[in-house]
């Protein structure tokens, strides 16, 4: 257990003697549990006080059964425990992929890049926030379709939880995640004057970061967390303030036990490797060295969305914010003053012509 006072101690003791009863288990029984049913059951007592309103109470009681677990020879910092109770609010709402899409057409090309590259690789908050231009600048310059993301220890130099147990393995970026991201590269080329290699591919936008440092400082988790909630919240969804990075975690997940469209089921090991989770035996060398065979089956999955997700008025509301997103003002007036000139174009045709003129069309042209 943690040093410190007498009474943080009987406090801890006394969470630690509430969880085993809870758990059903003895201290000594807990500690030798398989290390996903631990996380499960100490995130689930956690969550249950937090749900009951007792933030507070779940925060302590996430201290103290850390300590207790690195008192035991746990590595504390390497299991997927969900502890700031501030920002995040039990339970957690896994958005549908049609969600997913209309969180993205609300975004700026920022976030719309960020959201669409969790969805579609299901990387960690972490390991999202610790990739490079570097690490993938030659496959964004170019056409290719899916872009390879390699999780590896070197991402720990950046973001250290980046690389969960030490686990490397390849994901992808599907073909939306893949324009998106060009997209947004390429508006920042044109702000920046360039890219260097060492920058982040989603630096921080933190003010209290020097500009002239922002590319090679990395978000915080928090702050993608709020923000994320804030676009769900922008897109129409209900049940905004419960979702998170990791919910688009679980929706990429359950695309892959969805199958493939042209029938048949992905390979549990397949869905395991994707998911960054660690295969036994040799199976782990095997997916490595078989990446373009991956790749393939990846693609065979249905990345698209489904076309119910928003009607033609919430379609083009997201297009609207989209456009105000980008810096452009009095939209309204500018799509009036188009449809006056140009009687035979829709509201949505309206809004791409007043994007182009104002962006530039090397902007919305970038290839996929």
């Amino acid at each position: 257990m943690r040093r410190g006072s007498r009474s943080t101690l009987l406090s801890y003791f006394k969470l630690l003697a509430w969880f085993v009863e809870y758990a059903g288990v003895s201290p000594d029984d807990f500690v030798r549990l398989p290390k996903r049913e631990v996380e499960r059951l100490v995130q689930d007592f956690c969550d249950d006080y937090c749900v009951r309103g007792r933030r507070a109470m779940a925060a302590n009681a996430m201290k103290a059964l850390r300590s207790f677990l690195k008192a035991n020879g746990f590595r504390v910092d390497e299991l997927d425990l969900d502890g700031d109770y501030r920002w995040m609010r039990r339970p957690e709402y896994v958005p549908t992929k049609d969600e997913v899409y209309r969180m993205a057409a609300v975004a700026g090309l920022k976030w719309r890049a960020i959201i669409l590259c969790l969805f579609q690789s299901g990387l960690r908050n972490s390991a999202l926030r610790a990739l490079t231009y570097g690490m993938l600048k030659d496959q964004i310059e170019s056409d290719v379709v899916p872009i390879k993301v390699h999780v590896t220890e070197e991402l720990r130099k950046i973001v250290p939880d980046a690389c969960k147990e030490g686990v490397e393995y390849w994901t992808f970026f599907g073909r939306e995640a893949c324009e998106a991201l060009r997209q947004y590269i390429a508006y920042r080329k044109e702000v920046q004057g360039g890219i260097e290699d060492d920058e982040l591919l989603f630096p921080s936008d933190s003010r209290r970061v020097p500009r002239e440092l922002r590319g090679k400082v990395p978000m915080d988790k928090w702050s993608l967390t709020r923000q994320l909630k804030r676009i769900a919240r922008k897109a129409g969804i209900k049940q905004w303030r419960y979702l998170r990075a990791h919910s688009l975690r679980k929706t990429f997940r359950a695309v892959l036990d969805a199958g493939y469209v042209d029938g048949g089921q992905m390979a549990e090991d397949d869905k395991e490797y994707l998911m960054g989770h660690k295969l036994p035996g040799s199976k782990a060398p095997y997916h490595n060295a078989n990446v373009d065979v991956l790749a393939e089956r990846y693609m065979r999955l249905n990345w698209a969305p489904g076309g119910a997700g928003m009607s033609r008025e919430q379609l083009l509301e997201a297009i609207k914010a989209f456009a105000k997103s980008l810096g452009i003002r009095d939209i309204e007036i500018k799509i009036r003053k188009v449809l006056e000139e140009n009687p035979e174009m829709s509201e949505e045709e309206a809004v791409g012509l007043i994007v182009r003129e104002e962006l530039g069309i090397k902007l919305m042209e970038a290839k996929a």
